[in-house]
């Protein structure tokens, strides 16, 4: 365990070397990159803006209200004394009612210009200009008829919903990127493991070689060649002891991982999944780039519908009030007023028209895309499935090799203590023997990562997940 805390030690953020480190199954590793990777979270914030979209689109079908509220200090104040114009009419009225003889006539203009001195003293003096002026405002305004704006929302929220999708891509790139650097980490453990082995062959090679000088049944140039070889196997496991660290610091990037871990994949592959018409089938079903480009295809159509929907004239209803600090010619110090507006944009430059070719052209192209999408996918499919059955053939033929090998080796031994052999057949089997179990660690790495293939092929890896 010592050598996985100076390993682990090496790792940025995972240099707690009193830990003992996590054992991390791939689902583990998953679960972690979900939660803390910064790619993801990223993308996360990308959908999040995306969705501010849909509620600016919906925003257009929903009422507004302003209210605004003002204060003036004007250079003074203007008053109006409406009867102050009445004054000459009721002078003459007196005139009349004292000079006319006629008592009849008299009397009438008396009581004329009595009444209208009634009137004019209830008039109100009317403020049209206040020194110290307070306005307030409340507008509303409230769309009744607004086709163009309802399919802009729609086309919004297939716009969102191919983002959601596009977002299902990066997580499922990342996650993908995550398994195969999970597995070169346990891959490299293995090839740790083996160049691990071979160092200890080497080394009892070298001191067979040494008793056989001491016992005077070999030469020193025996001794000489194992050292030798002795030497490429100890370097050798220095290089894979690097190779490891380096995988182990980048899937510790990809988590985000900050204590130590070590992995501990699957005892193997599982059951490779069915590639008959029904794992096409949920393939284009799965995928989230097949539905990222049919939301897109929907979001162009619905774009080109709010397009030739801009023609049409929209309807909107509005009401405002209106407060103050001072009476106006109506007397009150309040007003308000309600109606209908109706709007009709009757030529635009072919503005309308240019929108409605462009989003046209964009379902089209979203279309051919989801053509070859589909054609991909299905040979990505049929690639993998030959991918995966020939490397699990390369693991059963390098079983079998290093089974050979490890046979091989110790005959040829036997028979060099016999005498019937030479050393250089000796390190010829032991270096037979190490390649075979390179390559047999090798062939473990290269099933698991045309097993991942093949699951994200058919959309089974990894799958729909919560946002």
């Amino acid at each position: 365990m010592r050598h996985w805390l100076v390993l682990l030690a090496m790792v940025p953020g995972v240099a707690h070397a009193d830990r003992e480190p996590r054992v991390l199954a791939l689902d583990d590793a998953l679960a972690l990159a979900r939660a803390h990777n910064r790619d993801l979270r990223a993308a996360h914030e990308r959908l999040a803006e995306s969705a501010q979209n849909v509620d600016l689109a919906r925003a257009a079908l929903l009422p507004t209200v302003a209210a605004q509220g003002k204060y003036t200090r004007n250079y003074k104040e203007v008053d109006v004394d409406f009867g102050r114009f009445l004054a000459p009419t009721s002078g003459l009225a007196n005139v009349i009612a004292t000079s006319s003889s006629d008592p009849a006539l008299a009397g009438a203009a008396g009581a004329f210009a009595q009444q209208l001195q009634q009137m004019t003293s209830a008039i109100p003096i009317a403020t049209i200009q206040k020194l110290d002026q307070l306005d307030f405002s409340l507008t509303a305004t409230a769309p009744l008829v607004a086709p163009a704006a309802l399919a802009s929302w729609s086309a919004a929220k297939h716009a969102h919903r191919a983002d959601a999708a596009s977002f299902d891509v990066t997580l499922a790139s990342v996650l993908v990127a995550v398994a195969q650097t999970y597995f070169a980490a346990a891959g490299a453990d293995e090839l740790v493991t083996a160049r691990r082995h071979a160092v200890a062959v080497a080394k009892e090679t070298f001191e067979n070689a040494k008793a056989r000088v001491e016992a005077e049944v070999a030469n020193q140039v025996d001794v000489t060649r194992a050292e030798a070889s002795l030497v490429r196997a100890e370097q050798d496991h220095v290089e894979a002891e690097n190779v490891r660290a380096t995988a182990y610091r980048a899937l510790a990037t990809l988590l985000g991982a900050r204590e130590p871990f070590v992995v501990q994949p699957a005892s193997g592959p599982r059951a490779a999944p069915a590639a008959g018409p029904d794992a096409v089938a949920g393939a284009l079903r799965e995928r989230p780039e097949l539905a990222s480009q049919r939301e897109s295809i929907a979001a162009a159509a619905a774009n080109t519908r709010a397009a030739a929907w801009r023609w049409s004239p929209t309807l909107s209803a509005f009401g405002n009030v209106r407060a103050f600090n001072y009476a106006g010619f109506s007397g009150d110090k309040y007003a308000w007023a309600i109606g209908l507006e109706l709007d009709w944009v009757l030529y635009d430059g072919g503005a309308r028209d240019a929108q409605r070719r462009l989003y046209a052209a964009q379902r089209r192209e979203a279309e051919a895309r989801l053509e070859l999408e589909t054609d991909t996918v299905r040979d990505e499919i049929d690639n993998a499935v030959g991918t995966l059955d020939t490397k699990q053939r390369a693991v059963l033929s390098a079983q079998r090799a290093f089974d050979l090998a490890t046979e091989s080796l110790r005959l040829v031994r036997a028979q060099y203590e016999a005498g019937a052999v030479k050393q250089l057949d000796v390190l010829q089997a032991q270096d037979s023997l190490v390649l075979a179990e390179v390559q047999l660690a090798q062939s473990h790495f290269d099933v698991a990562l045309a097993d991942l293939q093949l699951r994200r092929a058919t959309g089974e890896f990894p799958g729909r997940s919560a946002r």
